[in-house]
Order: C-alpha cells, then sequence, then structure tokens
C-alpha cells in the first residue's frame, strides 16, 4: 500500500475524501490528515507519505507554499493539487513545482480515481527501479565493507577514506546477535527487512558478520536515548520473527579507514552479551574491565583484590533455603550468587560453570536428606541442563527461580509456618550441618543478634545449647544402631571426637562409650 496524506482547511472536505474514495482497491491508504499548511509539513515530515493531495489556498500557509518548501529535502515526493479556483496562473505555478496532478473543487470521483491508477503506476516504477540499483549497490557495498574488515583485521593492505563511495561525517558499527532459530530462509527475510529500512532509505549498510548482521551508519549512537530508540526500531522491524536481540555499537570514526576500529570494539561489547541487562544497544564505552585486570590495580596499589567465592558456602545456603521449602529464602541466595559469581567469574563459561556447581552441591545434600524424592536428582539434571542455554546472566536466574520454586512445591513448599517452627524442624533434619546462627539468619533475612533473642524466648534455651541437645539426640539413635564413636561424632557435627565426648557426657551424664556398653547389656 502507498500511503497518502491529506491536507484541506475545510474537515468536511477531508472527511469526504477519506471516505467517498474505496484507497485500498487502488493500492492507497489515508494515513493521515491536516488542516493546515504547517501541520501538513509536520505530517510529512513524520510519515514520509508517497502521495501527498492538498488543497491549493488554506489560510496562513498555502498549499503551494507548503510544496516548495518540502521539495528543498524530498525533490521526488509526489503531490495532487485541489482548488476551488479555475485559476491558469494557479495551475502554471503548480506546474513548475512538479505535481502530478490539479483537480478541482467539488472533486469528481471518476477523475480522481483516474488520478490515483495514473500515479499508483508511475510509484510501481520508481519502487522497482529502485529496488534494482539499491539492491546492486547494497549487494557491492556489503561486500566492499566485509572485505575492508577483513583486510583490516588481518593487518593488510591500507583503506581509502572514499573508499566505500560513502562521504558522511561520521560513521559507526552496531552488531546485532539474533537468536530466531537457524532457519537459513527466515535469517534472509530479516537481512532483507533491514536492507528496505537502511539500506534503501540511505541510512546505513547492512553487512552480514559470523554471528549475526552489522550495520554501518551514519546515525550515531552516543546516550541511552539514542540507543533505546533504535534498539525498538529493529525490535519492531523484526517483530513477526519473534527474536531475542543483542546489539553493540562501537565508537564513532571520521573515515572508512577507522571502520575496521568501530567494528572491533562493537565485536569485543558483544562479547559481553551474557551480562546484558538492558533491552537496548549496548554503547563502546560501557565495556567492563576483566576483574583480572582490576585485581592487578588493585594489588598494584597495595589494595586487597577480589576474594575468590567459596562455592560450597553458597551451595550450603541453597540447601538451607530448599530445605526450609522459602521461596523468598532461595530469591536471596540466588541474588547472593549472581553479585558473588558474576563479579569475581565474569566470562559467561566460567559463571554459567560455577552456578552449576553450586547446584550439584546443594542438590547432592538435599537428596541425601530426601531419599524418598527420586524427582529431586532429575529436576537437578534438567536445570544443569539448561543452565548452558541461557543467553544471559538475567535468563540464567529466572530459569533458575522457576525450577528451584516448581522443586519447592513439589516438596509441600509454601506453608504458613513460623520462622521459629521452621528453624526448628529444619535443626532438627540437619544436626550434622555446621550451623551457625548467622547462617541461619541470613537465610531467613534477619539480623542475627534479634534472631538469637526470638529463638530464646521460644525455645527456653540459646541456639546452640539447643543445637547441642538436638545432636546429643541424635547421637544416641545412631549408637543404639551400633555406629563407632567416632563415626557418630562426625555423623551430628562434632568434627572433634574429644569435644564430642564433652558434650554427650554433660548432657546424658556418661561417656558415648559408657551409653552404648550399657545398651548392648539391657
Amino acid at each position: 500500500m502507498y500511503k497518502v496524506l491529506l491536507v484541506d482547511d475545510e474537515p468536511s472536505i477531508r472527511e469526504g475524501l477519506t471516505t467517498i474514495i474505496d484507497w485500498e482497491k487502488y493500492s492507497f491508504q489515508v494515513m493521515a490528515t491536516a488542516g493546515s499548511g504547517r501541520e501538513a509539513i509536520a505530517c510529512f515530515n513524520e510519515m514520509l507519505p508517497d502521495l501527498t493531495i492538498i488543497d491549493i489556498r488554506m489560510p496562513g500557509m498555502t498549499g503551494l507554499e507548503v510544496i516548495e518548501e518540502l521539495r528543498v529535502q524530498h525533490p521526488d515526493a509526489h503531490f495532487l493539487i485541489l482548488s476551488g479556483y479555475a485559476d491558469f496562473d494557479y495551475a502554471k505555478k503548480a506546474i513548475s513545482f512538479g505535481v502530478d496532478g490539479y483537480l478541482l473543487k467539488p472533486v469528481d470521483e471518476d477523475e480522481i480515481i483516474a488520478e490515483l491508477e495514473r500515479i499508483a503506476v508511475q510509484l510501481n516504477q520508481e519502487r522497482e527501479t529502485l529496488a534494482r540499483y539499491a539492491g546492486e549497490d547494497t549487494a557491492y557495498r556489503e561486500h566492499q565493507i566485509e572485505a575492508l574488515l577483513y583486510d583490516s583485521l588481518q593487518g593488510e593492505g591500507s583503506v581509502e577514506t572514499d573508499s566505500l563511495g560513502l562521504h558522511w561525517p561520521q560513521y559507526q558499527v552496531i552488531l546485532l546477535e539474533i537468536h530466531a532459530g537457524s532457519d537459513l530462509q527466515r535469517s534472509n527475510e530479516m537481512k532483507r527487512k533491514l536492507v528496505e529500512a537502511f539500506d534503501q532509505k540511505q541510512r546505513g549498510i547492512v553487512f552480514s558478520f559470523h554471528s549475526g548482521l552489522g550495520l554501518l551508519t551514519q546515525e550515531v549512537v552516543n546516550q541511552n536515548s539514542t540507543s533505546q530508540s533504535l534498539y525498538d526500531e529493529l525490535q519492531t522491524l523484526l517483530a513477526e520473527w519473534d527474536v531475542k536481540m543483542y546489539a553493540a555499537a562501537g565508537e564513532p570514526v571520521q573515515s572508512t579507514a577507522e571502520i575496521a576500529r568501530s567494528y572491533t570494539q562493537a565485536s569485543s561489547l558483544l562479547a559481553e552479551r551474557f551480562l546484558f541487562t538492558e533491552q537496548r544497544i549496548k554503547r563502546w564505552e560501557e565495556g567492563r574491565i576483566s576483574p583480572r585486570d582490576e585485581q592487578e590495580d588493585h594489588s598494584a596499589a597495595g589494595a586487597d583484590g577480589l576474594q575468590e567465592p567459596d562455592e560450597v558456602e553458597l551451595a550450603d545456603k541453597l540447601y538451607y533455603a530448599l530445605d526450609i521449602r522459602s521461596s523468598e529464602s532461595v530469591m536471596r541466595v540466588l541474588g547472593e550468587m549472581e553479585d558473588r559469581l558474576v563479579t569475581y567469574y565474569w566470562t559467561e563459561q566460567a559463571v554459567k560453570t560455577a552456578f552449576s556447581q553450586v547446584f550439584s552441591l546443594a542438590f547432592n545434600k538435599l537428596a541425601a536428606a530426601n531419599e524418598q524424592m527420586q524427582s529431586i536428582m532429575q529436576e537437578h539434571s534438567v536445570l544443569i541442563n539448561e543452565v548452558y542455554h541461557q543467553l544471559t546472566i538475567a535468563d540464567l536466574i529466572a530459569m533458575s527461580a522457576e525450577h528451584l520454586n516448581r522443586l519447592i512445591q513439589r516438596m509441600g513448599g509454601g506453608s504458613k509456618d513460623t520462622v521459629m517452627k521452621q528453624m526448628i524442624e529444619f535443626i532438627q533434619r540437619n544436626p550434622g550441618e555446621n550451623l551457625k546462627l548467622e547462617v541461619l539468619a541470613e537465610v531467613f533475612n534477619y539480623n542475627s543478634s534479634y534472631l538469637g533473642k526470638l529463638f530464646k524466648n521460644h525455645t527456653g534455651e540459646y541456639f546452640n545449647a539447643f543445637l547441642d541437645k538436638v545432636r546429643i539426640e541424635k547421637a544416641k539413635t545412631l549408637l543404639d544402631e551400633g555406629l563407632k564413636v567416632h563415626q557418630v561424632a562426625a555423623r551430628v557435627g562434632y568434627a572433634n571426637v574429644d569435644y564430642f565426648h564433652s558434650k554427650f557426657k554433660k548432657y546424658v551424664g556418661e561417656s558415648p562409650s559408657a551409653y552404648k556398653q550399657s545398651r548392648s547389656q539391657s
């Protein structure tokens, strides 16, 4: 469909022209109307119509003045003049402006249809010619860009400033990584769509690179607003394919000889796609410095470097959160994993490996404590596989939260139990863990001192004393089952056997060996 703009200061004329003609039958569509010359210029510049039908006499600014102003920037635009005045002087002036036709009011329906049919033929011919030449020129320039980038990146030869036949004030490379399946036809269709929007409108040149599409443009992306605006436009252009797109822009340069530098910057930034958290075009100056480099800088300055995260500690916290069936606690642990693992490991593969290790450790402990739940390890294998398929850290966190919360529901989560009841049940299920009030306070999102007071008020026992009693009761059960004293000590969380002896005697009144002997004789 060809876009039409109707301009007349009389609302009845605008409405009549809109409704009297079956526009689509003749390959046209009325996209907007305007009631004055200034409004017409604003509408024209916004929508760039294929045909403008405009009244010749309007208050303030005549139709001829509108055409004269628009011709400066749009010499190939098409206009039909409407006038209630059969004035030959007006007709001569309109013809000098290169209008496509001159119609008298009241407009005859057959006459305007004949004009539309004639202009449609002309527009079709122009579009075919433009597509043919644009296609040939686009293919040539794309080949030139790819050759330029290859030669520059290989350190071969030099490139003249006007080697592409472009004389732009500046050049910028934007790279797009597009995820929409591996269908070659679909990829070609998406590329064609971008070529229509950029190459054929002299806005830029679309080219292919190893993992997506590139855009060489003179419309510089240099702040959040412009990067967001262009990203949204690209998403709209590709909306029918429901794509996931990541984009990075290199620095604007002044000559084609420097385009390779802009490309290299965009490529390096796009390699950090896993860490993108916003849906917009990332700019060259937003690239991260490797934590290793930061660590070296800190060391040179005498400061402490980055501390390697403890995956075992994080796995324990995740296990605790899952064991108490708390979705809120799981989300806090995932947030801590993101903060600590991403900050330290930084690269996509290293971060995914660290996440997988934490999940594996936590699930192994969970399965050991819930032997009847075979689905735990099934969920684990699915989760680990999904980790390596996530495109960004945000996707990884969202996917992990969904899997873990689904597991909590299968384990009977979502209960309304109080924190104290959950704590007590957790201790009773896990007496052999290296339990500390500070860690549990973090899991339950409490201040440790405050949680200790709540625990004392609820149980009548200090946390450590209560934990000792639970452990000793579990130890008695294990001794009754025939385990050796050192085995029992390890199973209930006492690494030091002598310390276990002293605690056992304190609460039972005799040593573990004496208790075991007396029970075997009874």
